[in-house]
C-alpha cells in the first residue's frame, strides 16, 4: 500500500482512503463504547445466568445477555413490537456512533443533503431468531391467522439496515451481511469498499445479534459448542487457556462511521483511524470446523497484511475458547507472522462480552480502535492453565498500557468464511 494524499494504492489501482469518524457499542458489560471498553479493560465479566427464558433445564442456562437495556430509549412504545431484539440494540449502538460522529442535525437525521451520499451496511449472523421461535410456536399451537403482521419484518437481517436507515434518513447503498461470526467485520469490509470506489463517501456500519432464547442456546448446546461451566459463569469462556470447553453466547452491537478521508478532514471530524488493510478467504472445508492448522484464516490476514505494509501492535483474535479455533488461530498467527517471537500482543475479549456472533466482528472493532487511542491492551481474562500449544502473548488477565499505532481484528464464521480488519492510527 502505498499512501498518496487523497488516495492510496493498492495493486496499482487508486481508491479512496477510508477513516472511522464514529463508534458505538452496547454489551453485557455497558450500554455505550466507554463504559464497556472501561469494564473490559478492568478485567469485569458480564456472564451470568440467563433471566430472558427459563434456561433451567438446559445443558447450559448461562450467557452474556444485556440486562439493563430499554427498547423504549430507542423507539417509540407502539413501534417496539415491530422491530426485534437485535435491530433495538442495533439502533442503540447506531445512535451513539452517529451522534460521535457529529453528522446529526438537532432533529436527529443527518443533513438532507447528505443522504444520497451516506449508505449503511448492517450484519447479524441469524437475525431475529427469538421472534422466529414465538411465531412458530403460535402458528402451532393457535394456528397460522395468529401470526403476527410484524413477524417477518420484524427478524429479516437486512432489517436491521432498513430500520436504521430510516432513523437518520441515509439514501445511500443499503447492504447486509450474513456470515456467521465474520458477519460484523464482513460489514465494515463492504463499507470501505463501498466509500474506495467512489460510490459514496460516508457509510454507517451497524452489527447487531440477540440470539439468547430457547432454540438459540439449545440448538448451540446440541452442537456441544457451548461451555457447561453452569456453576462459575464468570469462569466459563476462557480462551487459548487449557481448561476451555466452549464459548458462551452474548449479545451486543457495535457500529461505526466510515468517511472518506478528505471529506472528514475538511469538516474538522475527529478521526479515530484509518482502515488500511482487509482480507477475505473460504475455508472450502468443513461446515463448522476451522481448516486445519488455521489455513483459510493464514489467507485472509496475510491479504490483509499484504494491503496494509504496516508492522501490527495489537491482535484482537476470534478468541472463541473452543478447541479448535483457538488452536488452529494461534497457528495461523505464528504462520503468518514467521514465527511466535514475531507475534504482536493478542487477547480476546470474548472471555468479558460473550460470543456476540454476526455482532462480534462490529464490537471487536470498536475494542480494537478504542484501544489503540487510548493505549490500553484488553486483557484475555480467565487464562490460568496455560496451553502448550496456545503459547503466544495472550495479555492474560490484566490490561497493559502501551502506546499502540495499528491494530488488527480477526473473525471466522461458519462455513468456513474469514474476516480480518486492520487499523493505524493517524
Amino acid at each position: 500500500m502505498i499512501i498518496e494524499g487523497l488516495f492510496f494504492k493498492i495493486q496499482g489501482e487508486y481508491v479512496y482512503r477510508v477513516v472511522v469518524t464514529g463508534m458505538g457499542m452496547v454489551s453485557a458489560l455497558g450500554l455505550n463504547k466507554g463504559d464497556s471498553f472501561k469494564a473490559i479493560t478492568e478485567g469485569k465479566c458480564g456472564i451470568k445466568r440467563i433471566s430472558l427464558f427459563d434456561a433451567g433445564s438446559f445443558p447450559v442456562n448461562i450467557a452474556a445477555e444485556i440486562t439493563d437495556f430499554k427498547p423504549e430509549e430507542v423507539m417509540e412504545a407502539k413501534e417496539i413490537k415491530k422491530a426485534d431484539r437485535f435491530i433495538q440494540l442495533g439502533l442503540k449502538a447506531s445512535r451513539e456512533a452517529m451522534e460521535d460522529s457529529g453528522l446529526l442535525c438537532g432533529n436527529g437525521k443527518i443533513d438532507e443533503a447528505l443522504a444520497d451520499n451516506f449508505g449503511i451496511s448492517s450484519s447479524a449472523g441469524i437475525g431475529g431468531l427469538g421472534n422466529i421461535e414465538r411465531n412458530s410456536i403460535t402458528c402451532f399451537e393457535k394456528g397460522p391467522r395468529r401470526i403476527s403482521p410484524f413477524f417477518v419484518p420484524s427478524a429479516l437481517v437486512n432489517m436491521l439496515g432498513g430500520f436504521t436507515s430510516i432513523e437518520f434518513g441515509l439514501k445511500g447503498p443499503n447492504v447486509a451481511s450474513v456470515t456467521a461470526c465474520a458477519a460484523g467485520t464482513h460489514a465494515i469490509i463492504e463499507a470501505a469498499k463501498t466509500i474506495m470506489i467512489g460510490e459514496v463517501d460516508k457509510m454507517l456500519v451497524v452489527a447487531s445479534e440477540s440470539t439468547i432464547c430457547p432454540v438459540g442456546i439449545g440448538g448451540f448446546a446440541a452442537m456441544k459448542a457451548l461451555s457447561d461451566r453452569n456453576d462459575e459463569p464468570q469462569k466459563a469462556s476462557r480462551p487459548f487457556d487449557r481448561e476451555r470447553n466452549g464459548f458462551v453466547m452474548g449479545e451486543g452491537a457495535g457500529a461505526l462511521v466510515l468517511e472518506e478521508y478528505e471529506s472528514a478532514k475538511a469538516r474538522g471530524a475527529k478521526i479515530y483511524a484509518e482502515l488500511v488493510g482487509f482480507g477475505e478467504s473460504g475455508d472450502a472445508n468443513h461446515i463448522t470446523t476451522p481448516a486445519p492448522e488455521g489455513e483459510g484464516a493464514f489467507r485472509a490476514m496475510s491479504a490483509a497484511l499484504k494491503m496494509a505494509n504496516i508492522r501490527i501492535d495489537y491482535i484482537n483474535a476470534h478468541g472463541t475458547s473452543t478447541a479448535y479455533n483457538d488452536l488452529f488461530e494461534t497457528m495461523a498467527l505464528k504462520k503468518v507472522f514467521g514465527n511466535k517471537e514475531s507475534v504482536p500482543p493478542v487477547s480476546s475479549t470474548k472471555g468479558q462480552i460473550g460470543h456476540c456472533l454476526g455482532a462480534a466482528g462490529g464490537i471487536e472493532a470498536v475494542i480494537s480502535i478504542m484501544a489503540m487511542d487510548k493505549g490500553i491492551l484488553p486483557p484475555t481474562i480467565n487464562h490460568e492453565f496455560p496451553d502448550p500449544e496456545c503459547d503466544l502473548d495472550y495479555v492474560p488477565n490484566t490490561a497493559r498500557d502501551v502506546k499502540i499505532s495499528s491494530v488488527m481484528s480477526n473473525s471466522f464464521g461458519f462455513g468456513g468464511t474469514n474476516g480480518v480488519v486492520i487499523f493505524k492510527r493517524l
